[in-house]
């Protein structure tokens, strides 16, 4: 399976997300260069990140489970990914091991910082990355 034979609301395994990007099969925020793309993987049940919608956006938690985020490593691939050229493609899990493909989306702004728990349940601060369907 390719990129392009995706399909809307398809549902995938993890090691198929991993097949078709050729990427890890690891994180939230998985980068490829062999197909320059970047894809996020959004939990919605029992998951550290706090991802939320707010009517067509989807505000993305950054990477980093404990103490303040930084603009490094993943977070900084996913805020220059237009810049350099990478697609951003979006998959949400509601249930465990069923990866659902969105589509592409694009970030409509830089990311806004706001404070969560962390695993240790200590209040820092996240990068939410507003991001829409292209």
């Amino acid at each position: 399976m390719t990129i392009k034979d995706l399909k809307i609301d398809q549902v995938l395994e993890n090691k198929e997300i991993a097949e078709c990007f050729l990427c890890s099969n690891q994180g939230g925020i998985r980068k490829s260069k062999r197909t320059n793309t970047i894809i996020l993987l959004a939990k919605f049940d029992n998951c550290s990140y706090k991802h939320r919608k707010d009517k067509d956006i989807l505000y993305f938690t950054g990477m980093g489970k404990k103490g303040d985020q930084e603009m490094k490593r993943q977070n900084k691939s996913l805020l220059n990914a237009k810049k350099e050229g990478f697609a951003i493609h979006l998959l949400e899990l509601y249930k465990e091991k069923e990866y659902i493909y969105k589509g592409e989306v694009e970030l409509i702004s830089n990311p806004i910082i706001e404070r969560q728990l962390d695993d240790n349940k200590e209040e820092r601060d996240v990068f939410m990355f507003p991001l829409k369907l292209k």
